[in-house]
């Protein structure tokens, strides 16, 4: 094997190896020079042995085997290394791939645009070319992964579309490397027919694509988790509708008892003289038992704080769950009532669901919020739960409702708890499931 042909391997993987590193570092599972430096070497050394094949067997067939060989190795690795599951492994090596192989087509129309011919074999010239249009072009395939890829890849609700959706830009490698690339295609002999147009345009059509459908999985992510919201909204206003009609009842029984109390009075008065005590006393127990008053219970001074608690109270008494709430908090919360009903809303949806779904009768919820100071808020919600808790390599979790897909509801509290650089913790052991927030905001 030349230094041509090494060089212009090396030219190949090492961009997608920085790529990789810039932008999943904080997914890796062991982030260490020696794991990384292994990895590196490894997938460098079957690219090599995979050049040498692609060079030594000139057709089609095993041009794709060596490259399905080649890129199924690095997913491997990247798997192997990653937080991420395989087909989300292949989906990225295979875009990655895509962005080198495509940078080498581009350097080969340069080199015809200057030469008016195509060499059939990787040339120094070439290596030279596809260095400065990796300098140029790799702050472009980094804002890619770094704005779209990484938002697709972590919130993405339902993790299913990942079995089928890498299936495009493998296609397209496939496609590339059976058609389109310079050692392969029929203008390599015939510069004439027009080669210049075909790298650009194959690279904007690539691209373009997983653009597009990078936006429309960021796209469909973010309408269910307006989706879940608008459903945390409604149960919110049905809580704040109950209470209001809680209210109206008993200010209704008020009104009546207001209208009414004269009369009693006017009979106690009668009973009083004729001293007939035990009349007195059994009319007083008589009219205490014909006006009984349903109040509406008080956990804190946020009106919408407050309907979600009695809301979700309600319905875990109906599911005879042994129920403590503790509730103390300030005038003033450090986050707006909004947010923090979001975070109460989810958890306690989520701690009532544990409970429906038990088939013993050992139920419980327990929620505490309190503050210890003006500026830092607590929420610990713990409850009761059967089954197993299916939680994947990066931490997320997956939901009890929807197969295959993520819990938005505990996206959602941890992403307001990180928006304000606040801890959370998620506990769960035998049948107990534990979430503790701590959100400190500065005065």
């Amino acid at each position: 094997m030349t230094l041509a042909y090494i060089i212009n391997d090396l030219l190949f993987v090492v961009p997608c190896i920085l790529l990789l590193l810039l932008v999943f570092w904080d997914q890796l599972k062991t982030p260490t020079i020696f794991w990384i430096f292994t990895g590196g070497s490894l997938f460098l050394a079957v690219s090599l042995w995979g050049t040498y094949i692609y060079f030594l067997f000139d057709t089609p067939v095993y041009h794709l085997l060596i490259s399905v060989f080649s890129m199924f190795f690095g997913v491997l690795i990247f798997s192997s290394a990653c937080r991420y599951n395989f087909w989300q492994g292949l989906f990225i090596i295979a875009v990655v791939k895509s962005y080198s192989e495509n940078v080498r087509f581009l350097s080969y129309d340069f080199y015809f645009l200057l030469k008016g011919t195509l060499p059939r074999q990787p040339i120094l010239q070439i290596a030279l070319i596809t260095t400065q249009l990796t300098v140029l072009t790799f702050p472009a395939i980094w804002l890619l992964y770094k704005k779209l890829m990484r938002p697709a890849l972590d919130y993405t609700v339902s993790l299913a579309v990942w079995k089928w959706v890498w299936l495009i830009p493998v296609s397209g490698n496939a496609v590339y490397t059976v058609t389109v690339a310079p050692e392969c295609s029929s203008y390599s002999l015939r510069p004439e027919n027009g080669f210049f147009l075909i790298p650009p345009l194959w690279a904007f059509l690539t691209f373009s694509t997983y653009t597009i459908l990078l936006k429309m999985m960021i796209d469909v992510n973010k309408n269910a988790v307006l989706r879940e919201n608008l459903h945390l909204s409604e149960t919110q206003i049905a809580a704040q509708q109950k209470q209001m009609e809680l209210l109206q009842s008993n200010i209704r029984k008020t009104s009546r008892i207001r209208h009414d109390i004269r009369h009693h009075f006017l009979a106690m008065e009668g009973l009083l003289k004729d001293n007939d005590i035990e009349g007195l006393k059994a009319y007083i127990h008589q009219s205490i038992a014909l006006f009984p008053v349903q109040s509406a219970k008080v956990f804190c001074g946020s009106p919408a704080v407050n309907s979600l608690l009695c809301y979700y109270m309600e319905q875990a008494e109906k599911e005879q769950a042994d129920i403590s709430a503790n509730v103390s908090l300030q005038d003033v919360i450090p986050i707006p009532d909004a947010e923090l009903c979001i975070i109460i809303g989810n958890l306690l949806e989520n701690a009532v669901e544990a409970c429906q779904r038990m088939k013993s009768q050992e139920r419980f919820l327990d929620v505490k919020l309190s503050m210890p100071s003006s500026s830092i808020l607590m929420v610990q919600v713990c409850n009761s739960y059967e089954g197993t808790v299916q939680q994947m390599a990066d931490g997320s979790f997956l939901s009890s409702k929807r197969k295959a897909q993520k819990g938005i509801g505990l996206s959602s509290v941890l992403s307001i708890t990180e928006k304000y650089n606040g801890i959370a913790r998620i506990e769960h052991q035998k049948q107990l499931f534990q979430v503790s927030v701590i959100i400190s905001q500065n005065p």
